[in-house]
């Protein structure tokens, strides 16, 4: 069995995974099926002055499956019941029948090592560790408003997205931000 990567929709990857694991039992096919892994770490964050633990996923949007990649796997894979289709990456193209079976890219297992250890010992490499509160003050440091002020008006932590309210010529402006575009103001 090889590990591939499977891409899906961000904050949706423990739900594929259960999906899976369901319909690999409701098929009969544990023989062609591994470990299923879902890469996440808990931090702990202060919120409104309370310790509180959350899970980060290490890569939003992808899983990945330890799986003997036969057609029939592929088939399985590919009639998960959910909402976005999963998609092995590295596919070359799509299946149209028998002589257009591609085997894609499988991921090594010194890469599915260093992701256990990761796991392991907690370590977030592009998860931020800062939150973010509404209401909050921000510098944007890149874009069209860098250098502006904003305040915070939601703040999506699966995405790692801020909507933020830019003061341009007397009226607020929405915005989104990815977290890394802004940084708190110190009061």
């Amino acid at each position: 069995m090889k590990w591939y990567a499977i891409h899906t929709q961000s904050g949706h990857e423990n739900k594929l995974k259960f999906a899976i694991e369901n319909l690999i039992k409701e098929k009969g096919m544990e023989g062609f099926f591994g470990e299923i892994i879902v890469p996440e770490v808990e931090v702990e964050i202060k919120k409104e002055g309370k310790k509180k633990l959350l899970k980060k996923n290490l890569y939003p949007g992808y899983i990945f499956i330890q799986m003997e990649y036969t057609e029939e796997s592929w088939m399985l894979l590919k009639s998960v019941p959910f909402q976005r289709k999963p998609a092995l990456i590295g596919e070359k193209r799509k299946h149209a029948g028998k002589g257009s079976f591609a085997e894609p890219k499988s991921v090594t297992e010194a890469e599915i090592a260093k992701i256990r250890k990761m796991i392991e010992e907690g370590e977030i490499s592009s998860v931020s560790r800062i939150m973010f509160e509404k209401g909050e003050m921000v510098l944007i440091k890149e874009g069209p408003f860098a250098n502006f002020k904003a305040v915070i008006d939601d703040v999506k932590e699966g995405k790692e997205k801020l909507d933020v309210l830019v003061n341009i010529f007397g009226r607020s402006t929405p915005v989104e931000l990815s977290f890394s575009q802004v940084e708190k103001v110190e009061d």
